[in-house]
């Protein structure tokens, strides 16, 4: 008899532990996302309108208003993953709508007098331009995309691919790396083969098909404020030729980098480091810090 109430009192003691560090564990979860949200990048995000999940439709002003309780935990955390991940969705648009328009400029290079070099060094300063911006922004993108992931009861990450629902953005995003893996076969020589042709139609297909599944995430989710896909270029158009007029003689390319850096170099202030994300560079992770940790916004963006 007094064995049995030893194996009771033992089993209830197991489950009150137990639940004391559920209970923990899962305040501390509350604490990070409460935290999370008082950075000011949050308040700022505008390119959405709201977002749309298991047929009920989130606003961001409502999630970050919204006190998080207990019972509301885990709805607000896939309404903040996903809202995050259609702002992001649109960064890449622009970004691969811009790589569209300059391709379409070094093809009608390539046909033009002596436009093969030209159009093949137009080429090359493209995948420079993925290697070296766009591909560490995805990466960035796709950590705190999975961050966010993370701070729910059953992340999105952790399920098999056959058993749940499309990862907002998240694979995608892993995905924009495979482009170098494509362009590191041996490329034909500039003098051999014309730019329509090898790192063109990777470059171009793989932009194109990354434009079309942005737009079918979108269009899943999100409801974006209505612009203009090529307001970016168009812009950045504009103020090249007014350069020119004036007398300012730029390579386009040397110029449409710099545009592109300094782009992405605004998204990753406003919509990572002041959302309160923060990098790990020695194991290359973005985490949520605890409620404790002090970051020093700007620190962060400079050591970038």
């Amino acid at each position: 008899m007094f064995s049995l109430k030893l194996v009771k009192f033992s089993f209830l003691l197991f489950y009150v532990i137990l639940q004391t560090k559920s209970d923990s564990l899962l305040r501390k979860k509350l604490n990070k996302i409460d935290k999370l949200l008082t950075y000011p990048g949050w308040k700022n995000l505008n390119d959405v309108n709201s977002i749309e999940y298991s047929n009920r439709k989130y606003c961001l002003k409502r999630l970050i208003e919204t006190p998080t309780y207990k019972s509301k935990c885990e709805q607000k955390v896939r309404g903040l993953t996903i809202y995050l991940g259609c702002t992001y969705a649109k960064v890449m648009n622009n970004l691969f709508s811009i790589i569209i328009n300059c391709l379409q400029t070094s093809r009608k290079k390539s046909n033009q007098e002596n436009g093969k070099i030209k159009g093949c060094i137009c080429i090359e300063e493209l995948i420079n331009i993925v290697a070296t911006l766009i591909i560490p922004i995805a990466t960035l993108m796709k950590g705190a995309i999975d961050a966010l992931d993370l701070l729910h009861r059953l992340p999105w990450a952790n399920f098999k691919r056959a058993y749940r629902r499309p990862y907002i953005l998240s694979p995608l995003l892993d995905r924009i790396g495979n482009i170098i893996d494509q362009l590191n076969d041996p490329i034909v020589p500039c003098d051999d083969k014309s730019i329509k042709s090898s790192s063109f139609d990777i470059v171009y297909s793989f932009s194109y098909c990354m434009i079309g599944n942005l737009k079918y995430e979108i269009n899943r989710y999100c409801d974006i404020k209505p612009y203009d896909e090529d307001y970016l270029w168009n812009e950045w158009i504009q103020e090249y030729k007014a350069l020119f007029r004036h007398g300012v003689r730029l390579v386009f390319f040397k110029f449409l980098t710099k545009k592109i850096k300094d782009y992405i170099k605004t998204v990753i202030k406003e919509k990572y480091f002041q959302l309160g994300f923060k990098f790990n560079p020695i194991i290359e992770n973005t985490f949520i810090p605890t409620p404790e940790e002090i970051i020093d916004l700007d620190l962060e963006f400079n050591n970038r």
